[in-house]
């Protein structure tokens, strides 16, 4: 389980990305060595395809609120371990195993205090 979350400095980040209407690319990309303040390095295991990022790759869009227009790395839902953490980082540490949650809901509409973040408005997406 411990090889799981390393990273050495020749490994690879094969991405799948989108530059347009059924036009996907595997590419390799490079990975931040070191987290910033509030944030964590990951070794992502396995990444999942989402219902989003068929839409995106077969249409070029969700409807008219997400235009693909320019080149984006599919593949938001992700797990992996921990490698490193950043500066404030507290609740999780390196060798935790952990699901990515790529969205950065607001906090402060109905949705989010009711619990129900996932369906907040003025969503922000980290992918």
């Amino acid at each position: 389980v411990a090889h799981l979350c390393m990273m050495s400095e020749t490994e690879r980040n094969l991405c799948a990305v989108l530059y347009g209407k059924n036009d996907l690319r595997l590419e390799e990309r490079k990975f931040l060595k070191k987290p910033g303040k509030g944030e964590v390095l990951l070794s992502v295991q396995s990444v999942g395809v989402c219902g989003s990022d068929v839409h995106f790759w077969v249409d070029g869009n969700i409807g008219d609120a997400f235009i693909l227009d320019r080149p984006m790395i599919l593949g938001h839902e992700s797990s992996g371990c921990v490698v490193a953490v950043g500066d404030g980082v507290t609740h999780i540490k390196p060798g935790d195993r952990v699901a990515m949650e790529p969205g950065i809901p607001c906090h402060h509409c109905s949705y989010c205090k009711s619990g129900r973040y996932h369906l907040c408005p003025d969503m922000k997406f980290g992918s």
